[in-house]
């Protein structure tokens, strides 16, 4: 386990936040999916291609994560998986009610953090490049 995942479990305790520690298997297949259904420039997703896509930056992520947490209701989605890019190992899934308090945890993570429901009809991402972005996708 990384020292960030130390940290976000940490965290996850702090906050009352529950939450599952999906297991390697389930992590690989999830990336794996991401990786062969969605279009890439370079490391980050290429927003461009996605249909109704929202962009904020980190100055902003208040906001955003409060207009991400709305969008996602409206979806009727129950959970959210978050998948770290490089310095966290794991997945996790949290239930949509604290969707606003695990963005707001992965914010300070330097790295690309992604963020969907097992239904796939999202994916939204805090860049360390101090992007948010979030589209509605169907695969």
């Amino acid at each position: 386990m990384s020292y960030f995942d130390e940290e976000i479990e940490k965290d996850f305790v702090n906050f009352g936040i529950n939450y599952e520690k999906l297991d390697d298997a389930t992590h690989d297949k999830l990336v794996t999916k991401i990786n062969k259904n969605l279009l890439f420039t370079g490391s980050k997703i290429a927003w461009n291609s996605l249909p109704d896509r929202t962009s904020s930056q980190k100055h902003n992520a208040d906001t955003a994560f409060i207009e991400i947490s709305k969008k996602v209701n409206n979806l009727e989605v129950n959970e959210i998986i978050f998948i770290g890019d490089s310095l966290t190992e794991s997945a996790y899934k949290v239930h949509t009610m604290d969707l606003e308090k695990t963005l707001a945890m992965f914010v300070y993570v330097p790295q690309h953090t992604y963020f969907f429901s097992n239904r796939f009809n999202f994916i939204g991402c805090i860049s360390s490049e101090g992007e948010i972005n979030f589209s509605e996708i169907h695969f």
